[in-house]
């Protein structure tokens, strides 16, 4: 049981056709579906989840010239609730998102900012990858017009190539810089918080460049590893070595030696892949030469002029 299953039956099988009969003339301009900020939309709820922000619900989107129409809506969809009840209603906590009735564009401006989706580079970049994630998840349960899913649809042809190689470039670099550099230092101090700090950062990094090579938004940090499993290129490889990773006891020579081992490991499978896709040919085990190779393959001069590790 989740709740969007079950928010899909109720809106298909309750709220659709009541909303098809009472508002006949705008019915051909709306959209509907369960999009954005929630483990449900990622479709990743379960028992841990229910305990507040759960249960069925659902947005209404409008286009913009209707927006007149979003407090009748709202007040139409609060008396369907009221007189037919889900089974699991949404619970709603001080800090949950707010599921309800608005504009398209006004949709796509509360998680990116760009009611039409980012149009340059620089508008790209303002967005917190988070929110790109959040604008294409879950699903549309109906778009009459299809102007709700014209901007999804664009924006989940990923980023724009030069800044997916400008964000692949700053992941290598980070990946050198901790678990190829750092990683040993730490340890031939004793600094095991550092060493610890260390590998967190470089399990994110690795994790951000596998949905690069993918070309999929990663989600927040508490979705990030399990979507990535999920993920053809790398994800089913990679899942159980950073887990490894994350189990590693450090304190010892012979642990660290193993840790040590899966690091090369994944380096290696990630060097290989950066290879296959042609966006590296560098033989060099150290990825900053992996950097260096995907910035020099940026066009827009900006991008390109700024330092590797940088986005």
């Amino acid at each position: 049981m989740n709740a969007m299953t079950l928010s899909r039956q109720y809106f298909t099988e309750i709220a659709r056709p009541y909303l098809q009969e009472d508002f006949p003339h705008l019915y051909p301009a709306l959209a509907a579906g369960l999009v954005g900020n929630g483990s449900e939309c990622f479709g990743y709820d379960d028992e841990i989840s229910r305990d507040h922000d759960w249960g069925v619900d659902f947005f209404i989107w409008l286009p913009e010239e209707n927006r007149d129409l979003v407090p009748a809506l709202q007040a139409w969809k609060s008396a369907l609730f009221d007189k037919h009840p889900p089974v699991y209603p949404r619970t709603r906590s001080e800090y949950g998102a707010r599921l309800g009735v608005m504009t398209a564009g006004d949709f796509y401006r509360s998680l990116i900012g760009f009611p039409q989706g980012p149009q340059t580079l620089e508008d790209w970049r303002r967005i917190p990858e988070e929110n790109l994630a959040m604008a294409v998840n879950g699903e549309v349960f109906m778009d009459n017009a299809g102007a709700f899913t014209a901007v999804r649809r664009r924006l989940l042809e990923h980023y724009p190539e030069d800044l997916r190689l400008k964000k692949l470039a700053a992941r290598c670099m980070a990946i050198a810089q901790t678990g190829q550099y750092n990683a040993i230092r730490c340890y031939r101090r004793g600094d095991y918080v550092t060493l610890r700090a260390v590998t967190a950062r470089f399990t994110d990094s690795v994790i951000s460049a596998v949905f690069l090579l993918n070309r999929v938004y990663k989600p927040y940090y508490k979705w990030a590893f399990r979507r990535m499993t999920e993920l053809p290129v790398l994800g089913p490889e990679l899942g159980p070595e950073l887990t490894a990773v994350a189990l590693s006891p450090i304190d010892d020579p012979d642990s660290f030696k193993l840790l040590d081992a899966r690091l090369r490991r994944i380096c290696d499978r990630l060097g290989a892949e950066l290879i296959n896709q042609g966006l590296s040919s560098s033989d060099d085990w150290f990825f900053t030469s992996h950097a260096e190779e995907i910035r020099q393959k940026i066009r827009d001069p900006f991008l390109k002029s700024l330092p590797t590790q940088y986005e």
